[in-house]
């Protein structure tokens, strides 16, 4: 089974990460087949850092405004051919062990652990009727999913579009399973899209999909 990473970037608030997410893929333990990278033209300036830990697909996106980057990834992942995507956001960090041990798995989307400052969240099972029926989001944002699971239902322009990534795959029947682990470090910081999100609106929103 083939493993491609993808993510997108615009504005200094998320590019500045970009070295840093280059060089925590370049410490995997097991490498991924393809790699791509969503940008606009700002991020000319740390291509060749990247470059030199990595072979990267640079995907452009040119469009004059600033759009989420959500949208923006389905760029990346449409010039990438492999059996599953890890949508890692730039700001955050694989561990060396994430691509270790699950792509044999017989399941659509497999749930990826994190830490986030001192709290150690490792991935749990939960199944499709757990993610309908349950109003919280119990899937990391970065967890790998099969590329026929975006084809089905590519990435919106919802500041929580992660979130309703995993409810539309949970009603299309897709299967879900867990590493049980910690997989990646979710990072936070002041210019992160998330502060700016009502996340009780969000979440009236999300559980009427």
């Amino acid at each position: 089974m083939t493993v491609g990473i993808v993510t997108s970037v615009y504005g200094e608030d998320y590019l500045t990460f970009l070295p840093g997410w280059a060089e925590a893929i370049a410490a995997l333990d097991v490498k991924p087949d393809a790699i791509a990278i969503a940008y606009n033209g700002e991020a000319s300036k740390y291509q060749a850092a990247v470059d030199d830990l990595l072979d990267v697909t640079w995907v452009p996106d040119l469009r004059p405004y600033r759009i989420h980057p959500q949208v923006r990834v389905n760029a990346a992942i449409a010039a990438t051919h492999t059996d599953w995507i890890v949508k890692m956001d730039v700001d955050d960090r694989l561990l060396p062990h994430a691509l270790t041990g699950w792509q044999d798995a017989d399941a659509d989307i497999v749930n990826f652990g994190y830490s986030v400052g001192t709290s150690h969240l490792p991935s749990r099972y939960i199944s499709a009727e757990d993610i309908l029926r349950k109003a919280g989001n119990s899937i990391g944002s970065g967890s790998p999913f099969r590329r026929y699971v975006w084809e089905r239902n590519p990435f919106g322009g919802r500041a929580y579009d992660d979130w309703v990534f995993w409810i539309k795959a949970a009603k299309a029947g897709f299967r879900f399973t867990a590493t049980g682990r910690v997989d990646y470090v979710y990072t936070q910081h002041p210019g992160q899209i998330t502060h700016r999100l009502d996340h009780s609106a969000a979440q009236r929103e999300v559980v009427t999909l």
